[in-house]
């Protein structure tokens, strides 16, 4: 799966209808990573480079940066990721743990990220 991808960050919250999407590039090649955003400074986040690998179609990401604490961490490529390739097409969806703490009778909103990618060589 090396190679030069652009897509979508498709950041979906369950307490709003409509998710957020930022425009990215992302470079994979010999387990390095790089992701680069045209938004510019202001998402920070959509910046970042690192290492990774895939197994039985998951993909592990270790992010290099360090980061302040002013803006949402979930945006930056780290963790794990559920793989799904078609050639040209890549999707990475984050990978959360269930909160097995949450007080039942106390609502709190999921967050989900996905990169849907498109290989441009």
């Amino acid at each position: 799966m090396d190679g030069n991808y652009t897509g979508v960050l498709v950041i979906s919250n369950s307490a709003k209808s409509v998710p957020v999407t930022r425009q990215i590039s992302i470079s994979l090649k010999d387990g390095k990573f790089n992701i680069t955003s045209d938004v510019g400074s202001t998402l920070k986040s959509l910046s970042g480079k690192g290492t990774y690998n895939f197994k039985n179609g998951i993909g592990y990401f270790a992010d290099e940066g360090v980061w302040t604490a002013d803006f949402d961490w979930g945006m930056i490529l780290n963790g794990e990721y559920d793989i799904r390739s078609s050639g040209a097409d890549l999707t990475l969806k984050r990978r959360s743990k269930p909160q097995t703490n949450i007080d039942p009778a106390t609502s709190y909103a999921t967050m989900s990220y996905e990169y849907i990618l498109k290989r441009t060589n």
